[in-house]
């Protein structure tokens, strides 16, 4: 059976490290999805309205046709982390995964915000969408 794994939570909550111990343990692939947004989000729109959700979607798709790739190539389990807080994008990934026989499983992650608000403000944003400010007005 094709797994998709999505890690879900806001910036900062651990999803990437979290994603990194599950690929380690279970030979999981990880599709990163800010190679996607590069591409995709202009981001000037990005920083006004953090994500709309029409490009958020699109690069969602991307993704999702790079997943099911490696789905036809033998990849057994994918891992894929991101914010996911959008209801309607997630019941639209769950559909298209249901019509390709892929099942959806999601881990939803979370911790404190001064936690997350010590990770955000000592690490680099570099390479990610959002500043670290940005991150942290949406744990708040």
């Amino acid at each position: 059976m094709k797994k998709l794994l999505l890690f879900a939570g806001l910036p900062g909550v651990g999803k990437s490290t979290i994603s990194k111990e599950v690929r380690k343990k279970t030979g999981a692939k990880i599709v990163d999805l800010d190679d996607f947004k590069k591409t995709e989000v202009d981001p000037t729109l990005v920083t006004k309205e953090i994500d709309p959700p029409e490009l958020r979607w699109s690069y969602y798709q991307k993704a999702l046709e790079y997943v099911f790739g490696l789905f036809d190539q033998g990849v057994s389990t994918v891992i894929m982390d991101e914010v996911f807080h959008l209801q309607s994008l997630r019941f639209q990934l769950e559909s298209l995964c249901a019509e390709q026989s892929v099942e959806v499983l999601w881990v939803e992650v979370r911790c404190p915000y001064p936690t997350v608000k010590d990770r955000l403000q000592s690490m680099s944003r570099e390479g990610h969408i959002l500043s670290t400010e940005e991150a942290l007005r949406m744990n708040r």
